[in-house]
């Protein structure tokens, strides 16, 4: 009879906490070194003048009147309300929120990479790991900076969607203790209301923890019940007649063959390196089990990566062209091949993981796959342009692969002496590459966002400085850093209204672009539209009932 396992000393538990402590903090400083340079600029302004009059969403009745109209009408999605709420509290509430956010995304990934290999001890270096990958994620390209997090409207709309995706879906695969389950069902219907990304992604793990995880018996009531919230979540959204308006519009809209390539080679140029890792921790996988990989996905897989390599290199800039049929998108056959490589590349992948650790094993890796890749789809039906849409599936992606390197790690550590030394000096080495590539985009960015960050408070004291005065000139900057920012921050033939009303310039200060544009050119804040009441007005020419 063995004997019965030691319980763990207490100085133990204590060490670990000062190590997680001590991991969570220094996450929160890296995010509030890049985040302190965020302000507001694009549709923040939008949001913060939205309501039948310039700032109504400031007070409770018309918050709640101006999310009924999203919800009815704009898009659908609750995630603008949040936006709102948010720029109540100004560049440092915001700052706040947007640290929590990404510091919570990071132990988001906790239940994951713990749902990977549950039966075994939970080594404090994935702790450290988790906390790493939103960092890692948000590297992939600049615009998922400058589009996800650095103004309020993206911050809501795609670091929070992909908070809520990551809790719902553990929620929803039975992997929190049922009290935390009950306690974040208000989370997992969110995770569908805020955002159709993370709705699609939610409802793809939803229906893959139905038949992999198959919960049942009185102890997974929670999970049902989390189950059941998420389908009600889908529902609400699903039947939202701003979405469906939204899908309608024809403004960005272009033939599917060629959205579809566009969002392809996105995806692609954003994820293709950590394609290339999962396939490869798969195919190690296979070999430490003594079987040989099925050579047919290997090939396959590997001559789909190259092709989508070869055409992202060939159309670098294909999404700043995507409102432009004849320019944006390759030619039709090439567009076919685009898709078909991408459906090659992610099936080739996902056989190899399944035939590595079968489907329920890596249940983790093959769910976190499919719905970023399924959510990917999303912005051909949303009709968007920016690389921010891919926030939530290149988030999925790289933590499907920690869970993969995971497994691999433990194979290695339960395959005797010398490969479990070869693990633990694995292990050490991807964590001391995790903070030093952490610690590099820190730097990074801090740099380029703190020029953009700079040429907006000169803006900031000219404004001022025209608003004592009671005339002037303003002119909105173009910011230096391109790839750290919305890129239409200050797009003044949609936000002209709102930057007069948000700053409150007098009548006869003009506000004019770097170009002097007349048609972009004003001297009037009274009687001056807003975004949000252009809107309004082109409802009610709709039909009665859309306000």
């Amino acid at each position: 009879m063995s004997a019965a396992p030691r319980p763990r000393p207490a100085t133990s538990r204590r060490s670990a906490a000062v190590v997680v402590l001590l991991a969570v903090a220094l996450a929160a400083v890296g995010w509030g070194l890049v985040l302190r340079h965020g302000f507001p600029h694009g549709d923040d302004w939008l949001h913060a003048m939205a309501g039948d009059q310039p700032g109504d969403a400031r007070t409770v009745r018309g918050w709640l009147a101006t999310w009924q109209f999203d919800y009815t009408y704009r898009n659908g999605r609750a995630a603008d309300a949040a936006a709102r709420l948010i720029l109540l509290g100004g560049r440092p509430g915001a700052l706040v929120v947007g640290v929590a956010l990404m510091v919570l995304t990071g132990l988001a990934t906790w239940p994951w990479l713990r749902m990977t290999v549950p039966h075994r001890p939970w080594p404090l270096v994935w702790a450290v790991l988790g906390l790493g990958v939103p960092f890692l994620a948000v590297q992939a390209h600049s615009w998922l900076t400058g589009e996800g997090l650095l103004w309020v409207s993206g911050m809501a709309n795609y670091p929070l969607s992909t908070l809520a995706f990551l809790v719902a879906g553990a929620a929803v695969s039975g992997a929190l203790p049922p009290r935390l389950t009950w306690l974040v069902l208000p989370v997992v219907v969110y995770a569908h209301v805020g955002h159709e990304v993370s709705a699609v992604a939610t409802l793809v793990v939803t229906v893959l923890a139905l038949v992999l995880r198959r919960p049942a018996g009185g102890r997974h009531r929670s999970t049902w019940a989390a189950i059941g919230a998420s389908l009600l979540g889908f529902v609400v959204l699903a039947t939202a007649p701003g979405l469906w308006r939204r899908t309608t519009e024809e403004d960005l809209a272009l033939p599917l063959l060629q959205a579809l390539s566009r969002t392809t080679l996105v995806f692609a140029s954003l994820s293709l390196g950590w394609w290339l890792a999962l396939g490869v921790l798969a195919v190690v996988a296979v070999r430490l089990s003594g079987r040989a990989p099925r050579r047919v996905a290997v090939v396959a897989a590997a001559a789909a990566w190259v092709l989508l390599l070869v055409a992202r290199r060939r159309w670098p800039r294909l999404a700043d062209l995507c409102a432009d049929p004849d320019t944006a998108v390759p030619a039709s056959l090439l567009a076919l091949a685009v898709l078909v490589a991408a459906v090659v590349l992610v099936v080739g992948v996902l056989v190899l993981v399944v035939d590595a650790w079968g489907a329920v094993a890596a249940y983790p890796v093959v769910v976190l796959t499919a719905a970023g890749v399924v959510s990917a789809g999303v912005p051909v039906v949303a009709s968007v342009c920016g690389q921010r849409v891919f926030f939530l599936p290149v988030t999925a992606l790289v933590l499907a692969v920690a869970c993969a390197l995971r497994l691999v790690l433990d194979e290695l550590a339960g395959g005797g002496p010398r490969t479990a030394r070869a693990a633990r000096l694995l292990t050490t080495a991807v964590t001391a590459a995790t903070l030093v590539s952490a610690t590099g985009y820190v730097a990074q960015t801090s740099q380029h966002a703190a020029r953009n960050a700079a040429v907006y408070d000169a803006f900031v004291a000219d404004v001022e400085a025209a608003r004592t005065a009671g005339t002037g000139e303003v002119v909105v900057p173009e910011l230096p850093e391109e790839g750290y920012a919305y890129r239409r921050a200050f797009y003044l033939a949609r936000y002209a209204c709102d930057l007069r009303l948000y700053y409150d310039l007098p009548d006869g200060v003009v506000l004019t672009d770097a170009e002097r544009r007349e048609d972009r050119t004003t001297d009037t804040t009274t009687g001056c539209e807003t975004t949000w009441q252009r809107t309004l007005t082109r409802a009610a020419e709709q039909g009665p009932g859309r306000r």
